[in-house]
C-alpha cells in the first residue's frame, strides 16, 4: 500500500464526471488499499478515485461509530473497530425527505468548511471488492460521507451545494474546546488560496 497525492480544487480531475468500473480486479484493489491508506493518513473519513487524480467510479468511507455529523474537527479520530467501505460504481437509490443542514470539510479543500443540507439518511447500491452486489443503508455522518464521496464522481464539491455565507478556515486554537475558530471567507477568496497551493504543489 502507498500514500497517493490528494488533489486540491482547482485540479481538473475533480470536476470530470468519473467513468464508470467495467471490472474489479487486481489493479482495482491496490488502487482501493491505497485510497484507502491515504485516508486514514490525511485524515479523513472518505475518499473518492478523482481525489487522487483516478477518474473512476469508487469510493472508501470510514466513519468511527461514535462520531456525529457534524464532528468536523475530529477527522483524526480514528477508530479500528470501524468498518471501511470500498465502494465501486455507487448510486444512491433511496434518501429521506428528511434533512440536515450540518458543516463539512473535505480533504481536497484542506481547512475550508460550510453548512450544507443533505438527505438524512441514504440507500447506496454498489460492488464491493468481489465484484458482488451490496446495499447500505445509512444515517447521520455515514450517510453525508457518502452522499459527499458520490458527489466527487459527478464532479460536484460540497462548495458547490452549501449555504456560502458559512464558509470559512478552520483555524487551530487551543483555547477553543473544540481545537479550533472559524474564520468567515468568500468563495472567491477560497479558490484563489486553493490555486496558490496547487500552483505550489506541482512540479517546477
Amino acid at each position: 500500500m502507498a500514500v497517493m497525492k490528494i488533489r486540491y480544487c482547482g485540479d481538473p480531475v475533480l470536476r470530470k464526471k468519473a467513468k464508470k468500473v467495467k471490472q474489479v480486479d487486481d489493479d482495482l484493489r491496490a488502487l482501493m488499499a491505497d485510497m484507502v491508506e491515504t485516508m486514514l493518513e490525511a485524515p479523513g473519513v472518505g475518499l473518492a478515485a478523482p481525489q487522487v487524480g483516478v477518474s473512476l467510479r469508487a469510493i472508501c468511507v470510514r466513519v468511527p461509530e461514535d462520531r456525529e455529523a457534524g464532528d468536523e474537527g475530529d477527522a483524526g479520530d480514528q477508530d479500528d473497530e470501524a468498518p471501511t467501505w470500498c465502494l465501486i460504481n455507487p448510486v444512491i437509490i433511496k434518501s429521506t425527505k428528511e434533512t440536515a443542514e450540518v458543516y463539512e470539510g473535505c480533504l481536497s479543500l484542506p481547512s475550508l468548511t460550510a453548512v450544507v443540507e443533505r438527505p438524512s439518511e441514504v440507500v447506496v447500491q454498489a460492488y464491493d471488492l468481489e465484484g458482488r452486489e451490496v446495499t447500505l443503508e445509512a444515517a447521520g455522518l455515514l450517510a453525508r460521507a457518502l452522499q459527499h464521496e458520490i458527489d466527487h464522481l459527478r464532479g460536484v464539491l460540497f462548495i458547490d451545494r452549501c449555504d456560502r455565507d458559512t464558509l470559512a478556515w478552520m483555524v487551530p486554537d487551543e483555547s477553543d474546546e473544540r481545537g479550533y475558530h472559524l474564520d468567515s471567507t468568500t468563495l472567491q477568496e477560497a479558490l484563489e488560496r486553493f490555486e496558490r497551493l496547487r500552483q505550489q504543489e506541482e512540479p517546477q
